[in-house]
Order: structure tokens, then sequence, then C-alpha cells
């Protein structure tokens, strides 16, 4: 185990100490920790759980989840793709294009959010759908 995963810094901006990793709460301030670590790792279970209704065909829980990913880490672009990806295979084409506006906004050069972009700028195809779990299942590593 490395040094930076044998401690945990105290997220109050004003003490910012090292704590010893399992420690219930903060020796400089008193901060608890162990709820701290709960609730920083949420947003990756989310969008965890995204990925599993996705490839399981479940879009609108999918989208739920990803949706509470953007919501708690409006900076998280892969989630904001994951979540325009669902949104768009729902049938909800305006969401995806402000998401994946929002994305480029951000990363002018994502390549998922400049192909998704792209495809609602292309004519649709009779009876097709606008996407897939599988394509849904693609956006990426998660929050980070």
């Amino acid at each position: 185990m490395t040094a930076a995963t044998t401690t945990v810094r105290c997220p109050v901006p004003l003490c910012r100490r090292d704590n010893t990793y399992g420690a219930e709460a903060c020796a400089g301030c008193g901060t608890p920790l162990s709820g701290y670590a709960r609730l920083h790792a949420r947003p990756a279970h989310l969008f965890n759980r995204g990925l599993t209704a996705a490839r399981e065909g479940r879009l609108a829980a999918a989208r739920d989840c990803f949706a509470a990913v953007v919501h708690w880490c409006p900076g998280d672009t892969e989630a904001r793709n994951a979540l325009a990806l669902a949104g768009l295979a729902l049938g909800d084409p305006d969401e995806a294009r402000r998401q994946w506006t929002e994305v480029l906004d951000r990363r002018p050069d994502d390549p998922k959010a400049a192909r998704g972009l792209a495809r609602l700028a292309e004519p649709a195809e009779p009876g097709g759908a606008a996407g897939t779990p599988d394509e849904v299942s693609e956006p990426g590593p998660g929050p980070g």
C-alpha cells in the first residue's frame, strides 16, 4: 500500500489534515471521516448501478442513476455522456442534446459527445431505435 492510500485527507478546507486510513474522525478538527468516505464513494456506486441497469435493458433506471451522479458531480462528463445516451435511447433527443452540449462546453474535444451530437444531426431512420442498451453501457470508467 502506498502512502497515498494509507491516509485520508480531511475534507474541511480549513483543516485538510492527513488522517490514518480507517479513522472515524479527523484528528485535527473532529470531522467524521467514515461518513465522508461513504458519501464520496456514492457517485461511483450509482454510476456502476446505471451501467448494470443499461446492460439489462432497464434504461429508465439507468437514466435515473446517471442523473443522480450528474446532480452530485456536475463536472463528471462520463456520467453526462451516459445520461445523454440513456435519454436518447428513451426517446428524449432534447435532453441528450443538452447533456452533450454541456459535455462539450466542459471538454471541447470529447469524442463521445461530438459523436452524439453528430448523430442527432443525422436524419432519423424509419423504425430505428434512438439508442441501445449496449451503447448506453459504454460511457467509460465512471466518476473520477
